[in-house]
């Protein structure tokens, strides 16, 4: 297990980012060790990530910067069709959009919860971090990712992502793995 994160960050990472590039982490700060968790985010510009996180805002679009220092064990995915990849921006976007105006009009959905029995095609009961990204792709670009088991886990949309041959890795921190598969 990894002792000293700030250790972990003085890994060069890419400063190169466009929209529909996505960040997938194999830590978690909630305390869980690395490789049992992760989080992930969708680029939707050269600054700034859409995610979705357990506090308030449960969806919110924060700068790049804000997920390489709290995850600096991450991997770095590209569409290899920059259209599907502002596609699916552009997709985060409205969703955050909708999400801030129900938010506004006191509508409380979607809750942050991994929920086995709500299908990943369900944008607006449940939410969390890889499913905003299976979502932005599968609504916005019309890429379906495939899900093995469970919920669609960061180990998944990394698993997925590695294997496609619609991404390109760009980056990935040498110490980078997940123990289990969600």
């Amino acid at each position: 297990m990894l002792s000293n994160r700030k250790d972990y960050r003085k890994v060069e990472v890419s400063q190169n980012y466009q929209p529909g590039d996505v960040l997938v982490a194999c830590d978690n700060v909630n305390g869980l060790p690395y490789g049992y968790m992760g989080h992930s985010a969708i680029v939707v510009d050269n600054e700034n990530i859409i995610e979705a996180v357990i506090t308030e805002p449960i969806v919110r679009k924060v700068p790049i910067k804000q997920l390489t220092e709290f995850h600096p064990i991450h991997a770095h995915f590209r569409p290899k069709n920059a259209e599907l990849g502002k596609k699916a921006a552009s997709y985060a976007e409205r969703y955050l959009q909708i999400f801030k105006a129900n938010r506004e009009k006191g509508i409380d959905w979607p809750y942050f919860y991994f929920s086995l029995k709500t299908p990943l095609e369900d944008e607006w009961t449940y939410i969390y971090c890889s499913k905003l990204v299976w979502l932005s792709y599968h609504f916005g670009a019309n890429i379906t990712m495939e899900n093995d088991h469970l919920w669609f886990a960061p180990e998944d949309l990394y698993t997925v992502l590695s294997h496609s041959q619609d991404f390109d890795l760009i980056y990935k921190h040498p110490n980078y793995q997940f123990i289990i598969d969600m």
